[in-house]
């Protein structure tokens, strides 16, 4: 063959090269169930029969399937991802970059929802014989606006918490932080990679809401502080931006905490399991380290504290941003119950009349609860 014509088909040849090449390394290379950067259970090979077949769900499915198992799926991935933002389509994947590496999810417009959240929540309050408060948590994006890109959404996260408040039952003590952490400049409140808020946030909500609860809050020099690096959160693995340096997770202990004082018991259906620590340090060996408080999400955990300053019993109906607020709250309150409404079932108003609990704090992200349609469990 000429050395023209080889020149005319190189490019035929190369692409039929990287499609064999592709072809063997898919055939060869173990299949992974679950991918750390992206945080989510990889597709399983679909199953095949005539009705799959004749109703479209297995070739979709078998696409999902050879998509999550292309090799170096990461690579591409996060190549995609460079592209989109080298482009000029900042937020494309539903994750802003802002300055100092800050990765903000794109706001909520869910308004429907977070009224109909409202309007069960009020209706539990008013049959409830024990104190109700709640709060609702503002995104990183409405708190950091000065770490926004130039071209984004608009947060309003002001605007919903006080339309959502206005809603609520005279019966229920809400809690506004949303000023107070607006207000605080130190961009140390919540985490770059991830969506939720740091030790730091959580100790400033649970300050603010001191007065309205009825505790004294313990001082921030009252505790130990333990720095973890490595937290890579799920707004960088949604982003696809690997190029973004790591958080660091902190971990607050009492000083005062006598050794054996805190025991968390956890429940999920019949399993069960208990520590004798806030922190599950085992969770710690993962790129999302936030589980590390209170092992992340469960149906219930009963957290009692023999040091904690008085012998009352709250329960707290949640999202995930509860975890790490939820120990300091047990300086305060010698048994917490915590209930994750996606998982727990029952009727909140009978569990608390079997605890003979003091008061119910509802605490819940804006971002979540505009969508969460798990709230009529309540009762």
């Amino acid at each position: 063959m000429k050395l023209k014509n080889l020149f005319k088909y190189l490019p035929a040849f190369v692409f039929c090269g990287f499609i064999f090449t592709f072809m063997v390394l898919w055939i060869l290379l173990p299949k992974d169930t679950f991918s750390e950067q992206e945080k989510r259970e990889l597709a399983d090979f679909p199953e095949l029969n005539g009705d799959t077949v004749l109703s479209g769900a297995f070739q979709k499915d078998l696409d999902s399937y050879l998509s999550d198992h292309t090799p170096a799926r990461n690579f591409f991935v996060g190549l995609n991802a460079d592209y989109e933002l080298a482009s000029g389509r900042n937020g494309s994947e539903g994750i802003y970059l802002g300055s100092d590496g800050f990765l903000f999810p794109k706001p909520s417009k869910e308004t429907k929802q977070l009224d109909k959240n409202a309007e069960y929540i009020s209706e539990f309050a008013d049959d409830s014989d024990i104190p109700v408060y709640m709060t609702l948590i503002p995104s990183s994006g409405y708190v950091n606006s000065d770490k926004l890109p130039l071209v984004h959404e608009d947060y309003r996260d002001g605007e919903m918490i006080d339309n959502f408040s206005s809603k609520l039952s005279d019966s229920i003590v809400f809690i506004d932080v949303k000023d107070a952490f607006e207000k605080d400049t130190g961009g140390d409140l919540y985490y770059r990679t991830d969506h939720h808020w740091t030790a730091k946030g959580a100790y400033k909500c649970y300050a603010l809401l001191g007065e309205k609860m009825g505790y004294a809050p313990l001082s921030e020099d009252c505790f130990t502080k333990e720095s973890v690096d490595g937290f890579y959160g799920t707004s960088y693995s949604k982003s696809g931006l690997w190029f973004i340096q790591p958080d660091h997770v902190e971990l607050w202990s009492n000083k005062d905490q006598s050794s054996g004082s805190v025991t968390v018991e956890i429940k999920d259906g019949s399993d069960k399991k208990s520590s004798d620590s806030y922190f599950f340090r085992e969770q710690l060996k993962n790129d999302d380290k936030y589980p590390v408080y209170l092992d992340g999400n469960h149906s219930l955990v009963r957290i009692t504290n023999t040091g904690a300053s008085s012998d009352k019993k709250l329960i707290v109906v949640k999202d995930s941003y509860a975890h790490s607020i939820v120990p300091f709250l047990s300086q305060n309150y010698s048994e917490i119950i915590m209930a994750d409404l996606r998982y727990y079932k029952k009727d909140i108003s009978l569990l608390a009349e079997e605890e003979e609990a003091d008061a119910i704090l509802i605490l819940y992200s804006l971002d979540n609860l505009s969508q969460d349609n798990n709230i009529s469990y309540l009762f």
